[in-house]
């Protein structure tokens, strides 16, 4: 066989697995519309929002399998299309379906919850993921909110009470509220957050009355508000507080959001590189902001959702780190917009490659045992992980 025989017999069985698993989909999303009436003792439980959804589906999976039978949909496949799969991987003998309900697109949300039907809905933060699709704060906000509208009266909408956005979607649902945050008006508070590497965060949690001392793995104060909701949760399925705190304690961070690695020459990795929306910047600025290490550095892959061009995404996060960091490292094809920044390029303290190989070679030859370095970009786009090996 000839190269381009191979070649094109290749391109031709990808095309037919591709309409397969198309079609696989398609006949698990009509098949769920029967089979979830038929589901009626499982609790369904949907988690939305602009950040920390993965986050806070894999924990509030994690602290109610400590006492149920829990189902939990995949990671990456968070769209309407996909329910149909988790709802076909649902058991009559599961107590409770945890989904990560995406709404990247106007009417998602309410596809989905006419399918999923949820008896418990969760919503983490309003920001600027899917700029493109909605423009505005308000317009985000106003299709993730559907999840609360579509809340049985019987049902808990758990609200972050600091996301004016988020607080807000109590006047549009019907079922019981639970907020939680940092701030009085959270039923589920945080108090006294703490996060300084090589400690991870931990904090106080006060509910009905209640306070308890808890010591995560996450790094970054910001993830207290996914601790927060997870515990909303839990509380609102029928778990006590201390048990849901012991769970929490022992849950790992998701793989690429703000993740550890220690490289075998002594070099933590701080993986942040699922994901890069421009709003999500400041908190991983603030983590090395407080981060105790000999060296902190800074890998910038692609930062999206931003209607700021390349030259003035890198100018932005230049400001952000200055003072905290001692290099920068800005990598991607449009890191050479980076040197168009010029205070730390000045004092060599910024560079920038186009290709990551070149980023990653330079790496092996500057980072040293005791080093501390955060990972920033995108995954599909940058691939940020091959650093590490």
């Amino acid at each position: 066989m000839t190269l381009k025989g191979f070649y094109n017999r290749a391109k031709f069985h990808i095309r037919k697995r591709g309409v397969f698993k198309t079609l696989m989909r398609r006949i698990k999303l009509e098949l769920s519309k029967i089979y979830r009436p038929l589901l009626s003792k499982t609790c369904f439980i949907a988690v939305t929002g602009s950040c920390g959804k993965t986050t806070v589906t894999d924990m509030i999976a994690a602290i109610l399998s400590t006492k149920w039978r829990v189902r939990k949909s995949s990671q990456f496949f968070n769209g309407p299309g996909d329910i149909g799969t988790t709802i076909m991987g649902v058991m009559p003998w599961h107590h409770f379906c945890v989904n990560e309900t995406s709404a990247h697109q106007k009417g998602a949300m309410e596809r989905a919850t006419k399918l999923y039907r949820p008896k418990i809905g969760v919503v983490t933060h309003i920001g600027q993921d899917h700029y493109s699709n909605y423009r505005s704060l308000e317009a985000t906000a106003a299709e993730k909110g559907k999840l609360a509208e579509a809340l049985p009266t019987d049902g808990t909408a758990i609200l972050n009470a600091d996301d004016p956005n988020v607080y807000a979607m109590r006047e549009r649902t019907k079922a019981k509220v639970i907020t939680y945050g940092l701030s009085d008006n959270a039923m589920v508070r945080g108090e006294n957050v703490s996060c300084s590497w090589p400690a991870p965060m931990s904090l106080d949690v006060s509910y009905n009355g209640q306070k308890i001392h808890i010591q995560t793995k996450f790094l970054g104060t910001h993830w207290a508000y996914s601790v927060l909701a997870g515990l909303a949760t839990a509380i609102a399925s029928g778990m006590p507080l201390e048990i849901a705190a012991k769970a929490v304690e022992a849950f790992e961070p998701v793989p690429g959001r703000m993740s550890p690695y220690v490289s075998p020459n002594g070099v933590t990795f701080i993986r942040d590189d699922w994901k890069a929306s421009m709003w999500t910047v400041p908190a991983s600025m603030d983590f090395l902001k407080n981060a105790k290490a000999r060296r902190k550095i800074a890998v910038i892959g692609t930062v999206s959702d931003t209607s700021k061009s390349f030259s003035q995404r890198y100018r932005s996060i230049e400001r952000q780190v200055s003072g905290i960091v001692d290099k920068i490292i800005f990598t991607g094809q449009h890191a050479g917009d980076a040197f168009k920044t010029l205070t730390y390029r000045e004092n060599e303290k910024i560079s920038a490659f186009e290709i990551l190989y070149q980023a990653d070679c330079f790496l092996k030859n500057y980072l040293e045992e005791g080093d501390l370095v955060l990972l920033k970009g995108s995954t599909p786009s940058d691939h940020l992980q091959r650093i590490e090996t």
